[in-house]
C-alpha cells in the first residue's frame, strides 16, 4: 500500500520534474558558456592576463547566440573630429562629400564633440544640432583640448565597437574633403582584417617644443610609423583591439602619433597611399585624392562643384608640395624621400 501510494504521489509530479530537470540542465549549460566566453577565472591574476582575456572576447561573442544585438550597420563608419564651435565646417561637409546617396547605405558618421566643463548656452546648442541632424556623437566625460586628442578618438571607436556592425573605420578631421565614393569602391578590394591604411610618417622627429610636443614620448627619437590623422582608415579588428586594451595603452598628445604606436607592434597590413593628402598641409590639388586635407569652407564648395559639373576634384590640378612612396624595406629614418613630382 505504502510503495502504491508513492508510486501515485510520482506520477502527479512526474511533469514537475521533469520541468524543473530541463530547466536546471539549461541553466547548467548558461552558465559554462557564460564562462567560456566572458572568463570565470579568478580576476586576482596579472592585468596583462585579464585584458588578454577580454581583447579577445569579440571573437567569443560572435561565435555565441549571445551575441549583442547593436544598433546600427555599416561597412563604413565616418568618425569626424569637431569642435563645438565648428557649426559651418559641419554643415558644408552635410552639404558637399557626405550628401551623395550612392553612398549612404554604406556608411554612417558621427561628428564627434566633447561636452565635459562647457558653458550651459553652448551645450543648450549642441543639443539643439543634435536633436535636429541626429548625427552628433557627444562625450559626456571628455573636455575639449588638443592634449586630450587620442581619448577623444578613443572614447569615438569604443561607441562604433559597442555600438555598431561595420567593416572599417575612417577618421578624419572636419577640415579634410573625402571622396567617399572612391573609397567605398577601394574597400571592396582591400583586406577585412588587420588594415591600416593611410599617408604613412616613418622618420618625424620627436617634438619637444609647442602645439605638437610630446614630452611623455620615450620609446625612441622618432616617432613609430604612423597615418597621418587629416584621414586614415583601420578594420574593425584593430578598432577592437585598441578599445579592449584602452585602460593600459599610453595617450600622446597627437592623436595619429598615439594610434601608429598602439598598433606598432602589431603584426598588421600598413598600406601607404599618396591619394591621401593628408599632412598639416596640403600638396595641392590632384584628381586621383581620396582625401585632401586643410581645406576651408570656400575650397569644400569649390570641390564639391567641380566633382557635380565635371567629374574632377580639381578645377586644375597642381602640386604645391612633392609626395613619396614609403620604402618598407629600408630602417624608417630613410622611409620617405620627396624625389619624384610625378607622385600626387
Amino acid at each position: 500500500m505504502i510503495s502504491r501510494s508513492i508510486e501515485k504521489r510520482l506520477n502527479k509530479h512526474i511533469t514537475t520534474i521533469l520541468i524543473g530537470g530541463i530547466f536546471l540542465t539549461f541553466s547548467v549549460v548558461l552558465v559554462l558558456s557564460m564562462c567560456n566566453i566572458q572568463g570565470c577565472h579568478d580576476q586576482t591574476y596579472s592585468i596583462n592576463d585579464r585584458h588578454a582575456q577580454h581583447s579577445n572576447s569579440k571573437d567569443s561573442w560572435q561565435k555565441s547566440f549571445l551575441e549583442p544585438v547593436k544598433e546600427f550597420s555599416a561597412k563604413l563608419v565616418v568618425i569626424i573630429i569637431s569642435g563645438p564651435n565648428n557649426t559651418r565646417q559641419r554643415d558644408i561637409i552635410r552639404e558637399t562629400w557626405l550628401n551623395d546617396s550612392s553612398i549612404k547605405s554604406h556608411i554612417i558618421w558621427r561628428f564627434v564633440i566633447g561636452v565635459a566643463n562647457m558653458p550651459k548656452e553652448l551645450r543648450k546648442y549642441l543639443d539643439r544640432e543634435s536633436f535636429i541632424r541626429h548625427d552628433l556623437l557627444l562625450l559626456e566625460d571628455h573636455e575639449e583640448s588638443y592634449q586630450s586628442l587620442a581619448n577623444k578618438v578613443l572614447q569615438s571607436f569604443s561607441w562604433v565597437d559597442h555600438h555598431v556592425n561595420f567593416e572599417f573605420v575612417l577618421k578624419v578631421d572636419d577640415d579634410s574633403f573625402v571622396r567617399l565614393d572612391k573609397m567605398i569602391n577601394e574597400l571592396k578590394s582591400k583586406p577585412k582584417e588587420h588594415l591600416y591604411w593611410g599617408f604613412f610618417d616613418g622618420r618625424a622627429h620627436v617634438k619637444k617644443r609647442g602645439k605638437w610636443s610630446e614630452p611623455d614620448w620615450i620609446l625612441c627619437d622618432r616617432y613609430l610609423p604612423y597615418a597621418l590623422g587629416g584621414g586614415y582608415v583601420i578594420s574593425s579588428d584593430l578598432v577592437h583591439f585598441i578599445v579592449s586594451n584602452g585602460p593600459i595603452l599610453k595617450k600622446f598628445n597627437s592623436e595619429d602619433v598615439s594610434v601608429g604606436a598602439w598598433l606598432g607592434p602589431l603584426d598588421i597590413q600598413r598600406i601607404h597611399d599618396p591619394r591621401f593628402d593628408t599632412e598639416y598641409v596640403s600638396r595641392g590639388c590632384q584628381n586621383v585624392y581620396i582625401i585632401t586635407h586643410k581645406k576651408s569652407i570656400i575650397d569644400m564648395r569649390e570641390l564639391h562643384k567641380n566633382l557635380k559639373t565635371t567629374g574632377k576634384l580639381c578645377s586644375k590640378e597642381r602640386l604645391i608640395r612633392k609626395s613619396y612612396v614609403y620604402n618598407w624595406n629600408v630602417l624608417p629614418t630613410g622611409c620617405c624621400i620627396r624625389n619624384n613630382t610625378q607622385i600626387p
